[in-house]
Formats: structure tokens, sequence, C-alpha cells
């Protein structure tokens, strides 16, 4: 087996995927900056087990500046995580951000990729790429926000990279959520303004607004494919998606069906950037990975909620 790098090691995602990683018997270099634009203590709590792991080391780093030639090696495979998130803090000043962690951080890892030897790349692309026209009838890269253009310019450049002989995969992760989820986002959020406190949910419209939510254990196991299952690559990207596309008013009920509470909400228009609908298309991702998303919304919501009351009663 090669060694895995995971840039992002310590979020969400990325921690999730070195704990899966390190049970199937991979050494892995995390790479994370434990970035202040979410408590840096919440990524060290994420990333506590995998530091007990014997075959598990981190760097704490900037994509930005660290010297990749310095620590790739020949052979390794590389999953790139790291990334500035946020549809909604990309716009006016926060996409300088967006351009410098997403966009010229991606490059730095495909340029030191290319030059050492590395297997594969797999990148953390995203469905903000497509805006509006992740439908049924309608795909196109078409993206409707700063976030999703800088995603975009990513898969532009592997692209160049791919025509230079690096091996790449990306894939389009569909609204991820599950055990761990930023603080920011929207099933924490949810939870939170059931369970007892102040905190009210910001409803952006009424609701109607569909997404195809993706349980992040499903989002793991796809990832790992795509590194290791996946024979012949081509230049084509994967969309991960939970497989059904649900309404954020549908998500709601489930939420308050497993809380026994109502949902406490403060009204707000939609915002800009926020598509109507979301909806992956993973015949692809089904029949050359091997993968398709086995955790329906309700159980997933059920293990999120768990997780996230589980987390609060540690705090208290």
């Amino acid at each position: 087996m090669t060694r895995a790098i995971v840039t992002g090691a310590a979020g969400f995602i990325g921690s999730h995927l070195s704990e899966k990683l390190l049970a199937e018997g991979y050494t892995i270099l995390g790479i994370d900056n434990f970035d202040p634009w979410y408590d840096p203590e919440i990524k060290k709590t994420n990333i506590n087990n995998c530091l007990l792991h014997g075959n598990f080391d981190l760097i704490d780093a900037d994509i930005r500046s660290v010297d990749f030639l310095s620590l790739f090696k020949e052979g390794d495979t590389v999953f790139h995580l790291a990334a500035r998130p946020g549809v909604q803090d990309s716009w006016g000043n926060g996409f300088a951000d967006s351009v410098e962690n997403n966009i010229y951080g991606t490059q730095r890892i495909f340029e030191a990729a290319l030059h050492t030897g590395v297997r594969r790349v797999v990148f953390a692309s995203s469905s903000s790429i497509y805006g509006a026209s992740a439908t049924d009838l309608k795909r196109e890269v078409h993206p409707i926000s700063p976030y999703g253009v800088s995603k975009a310019a990513c898969e532009q450049l592997a692209e160049v990279y791919r025509e230079r002989g690096l091996d790449l995969v990306p894939l389009r992760y569909f609204t991820v959520y599950g055990p761990r989820q930023r603080p920011d986002m929207a099933m924490n959020r949810l939870f939170r303004a059931a369970l007892p406190g102040s905190f009210r949910f910001p409803l952006r419209g009424n609701g109607s607004q569909r997404r195809e939510f993706t349980f992040v254990k499903d989002v793991v196991n796809a990832t790992i494919a795509a590194g290791y299952t996946l024979k012949n690559v081509s230049s084509e990207a994967f969309d991960i998606g939970g497989g059904v596309s649900a309404s954020l008013a549908e998500v709601m009920g489930i939420v308050e069906e497993i809380t026994g509470a109502s949902i406490r909400v403060d009204q707000h228009p939609i915002a800009a950037g926020d598509p109507l609908i979301t909806v992956a298309s993973t015949e692809s991702a089904k029949e050359l990975l091997g993968w398709e998303a086995t955790t329906s919304l309700r159980d997933g919501l059920q293990e999120h909620y768990e997780s996230f009351s589980g987390s609060l009663t540690s705090v208290s």
C-alpha cells in the first residue's frame, strides 16, 4: 500500500477520511493549518483519534506556503481536501481567501505532485461549480458564486496538469453532512435551533430549495475508491451525491422528529449564489468507482444528531 497524504486532515471530511484510511492499514501524513476561520479547537478534537495512531503524522502547515517538494514522495497518493469553504463568505473581500486557498494552494499541490512522482491526486471539488444547472435535465459548469468559480478553476487546473501527465481525479461533493460538520453548516444549525437555548435557524426563503444531501461516511468511501479502486483515469469528474434530493423543509421535518422539538426560525431572503435545486448524477461513480451512497437521509441525520448532542453534553 502507498502512503496517503491528506490535506485538511483535521477538518470535517478530512478527519473521517484519515480515520478510515488508518483502519484499512495505510500510513498517513496529514496536513492542516488549523485556520481560525472557525474554532481550531474543534479541529483538534476531530483529529484526536488519529494522533493516537502510530501510522499517522500531522504537520501544522499552510498549503499556500508549505514545501510540498520536500514532503511528497514517489508513489504517494494525495487526497487534497484543504480549502476555504463557504459560498456566502466568498463574496466581496472574501474572494481573496478563496483564490489563495482554493486556486493557488491547489496549483502548488499539483505542481509538486507532478515533479515528485505522486501516483495520483484525488481532490475535492464541489456541486457549487454547477450553479443552478445541477438538475436532472441540465448539467453545465456554470457557477453562480465566487466560491463556485474557485472550485471550477481548480478543475481547469487539473486539466492543465493532466495534460502534463499527472493522474488526477476531481470529486464533486454534494452537500455533505454528518458528525463533525462545520458549525456554520445547515444541519448543525438546525439541531442547535431545535435543542434548548436561544439559537434560531436563519431560514433563507421558504425551505423549498432542494439539495442532494450526502452522508460523510459515504463521501469517504467514494474518496478512497477514487484513490485506489479506479484503474483507468480519464478527464471525467465524478458527482458524489447521496442518491435523493430533499427540500430543506423536509429536512427540518426530520430534525424535528428526531429531536422531538420545534425548530426556532428567523426568516431571511434567499441568499445570492444559492441555487434552488441540486441533483447529482452518480452513474459514472457507480460504474467506474464501484460506489454508491448507502446511508438514508433519516439514518444519517440520526447519527449526526447523536454525535452533535453528545458533543454538547461533553462540553457542559
